[in-house]
């Protein structure tokens, strides 16, 4: 069960990131100012396990987050994408009368003849 996280790349994205802004924060921290470094430089097991620490409540919060997030936003965002991308010319008249004559048959009309089902004429 080694590869069970790749069935969850959200969460593994997300992860990444976190872990990675967290290290780096404490990387940019420690360096420009002199009581991170000494703190760093005496207790380098208290400054792994704080960013350790930061990095877990980071991932639970914003886990809960995007699970909310996702869900809401997924959908209205594939309505979004699927608007602002259909075709509103002149093709789309044409595409659309050759299917209403029969000219051209589009795939969902493939799918409803292959279930059984009449596709209407002109829709």
């Amino acid at each position: 069960m080694y590869f069970s996280r790749f069935y969850y790349p959200v969460q593994m994205v997300t992860g990444i990131v976190i872990i990675t802004l967290a290290f780096l924060a404490f990387v940019y921290f420690t360096n420009n100012t002199s009581e991170w470094r000494r703190l760093k430089a005496k207790h380098p097991i208290i400054s792994v396990l704080t960013v350790l620490f930061v990095t877990y409540v980071l991932t639970r919060a914003i886990g809960a987050i995007f699970v909310f997030l996702f869900g809401l936003l997924l959908p209205i965002a594939l309505t979004i994408i699927h608007a602002s991308l259909r075709m509103r010319n002149i093709n789309n008249k044409i595409a659309r009368f050759k299917e209403y004559v029969g000219l051209k048959r589009t795939p969902m009309g493939v799918i409803l003849e292959a279930l059984g089902q009449e596709q209407e004429a002109g829709s």
